[in-house]
Order: structure tokens, then sequence, then C-alpha cells
């Protein structure tokens, strides 16, 4: 039995959130508003570009590509690398992504310019 001291006093606010019925226990299912569709092998990884309306995604087939996502359509498609990508970043709020591949370098695709799209190529580990 608990003292008074040891009460401990349960409000609404401390429910989970939810309408009551239950219905807060079964999972929502949902499908995909669109597919992205260009790269001929694996996509390993995505990120979305700052902004939100553009994403960029990495594939074992050695490019990464940034699609517009409200019309599906590939933007770029980022080609450079010697063998396959193993994963893509993209700043938090400047028009940058990195890439990285197992040709042991990493890619700095620069879009804050619209008509200049430069990268640097930087030598990564040697294993």
């Amino acid at each position: 039995q608990m003292s008074g001291e040891d009460e401990v006093e349960i409000s609404d606010k401390d429910e989970p959130d939810g309408d009551g019925d239950g219905s807060s226990d079964c999972p929502t299912v949902r499908g995909p508003l669109t597919s992205l569709k260009s790269h001929q092998g694996v996509v390993i990884a995505a990120d979305w570009l700052v902004g939100g309306k553009q994403a960029v995604t990495a594939s074992w087939d050695r490019t990464a590509n940034l699609y517009d996502v409200e019309t599906s359509e590939l933007v770029h498609s980022l080609t450079g690398h010697d063998q396959e990508l193993t994963h893509c970043c993209t700043h938090p709020t400047q028009r940058l992504v990195v890439t990285s591949s197992r040709d042991t370098t990493f890619r700095l695709w620069d879009f804050r310019d619209p008509s200049i799209h430069s990268v640097n190529v930087f030598q990564g580990h040697t294993e």
C-alpha cells in the first residue's frame, strides 16, 4: 500500500493520443505516392534535398540521381564514380550533395547556382 506522498495522480494528459475507440492500435497502411525510376542497379541510399521538392538516390549502378518528386522526373544523373555507390547525403540548409563509392572517393555536388552544377572529388580511404 502506498502512502499519500507516494500516490501519483493520473490525468487525461498522461493517456496516449487517440480517439478512445482502440483504432490507434491498428497500423496505418499506406501506398507510395510515386515511383522514381531510372537506376539500373540496387538503390542503396536516398535523401531529401533542402526544401523537400527534390530527392537524391545512390545506386550500385555507379550513379546518383536527383529527382523532382512532384513530377517524378529525373533532374540530373550524377556520374563519375568508378565503382558502386555506398551512400548519399544532403546538406540540411544548402543545395549540396555528397556521394561515396567503393572506388575510395567521395564527391561533393553543388547545386546552389542553378546554371552551374559543380563537383569536387576527394580521395577517401584506401580500403
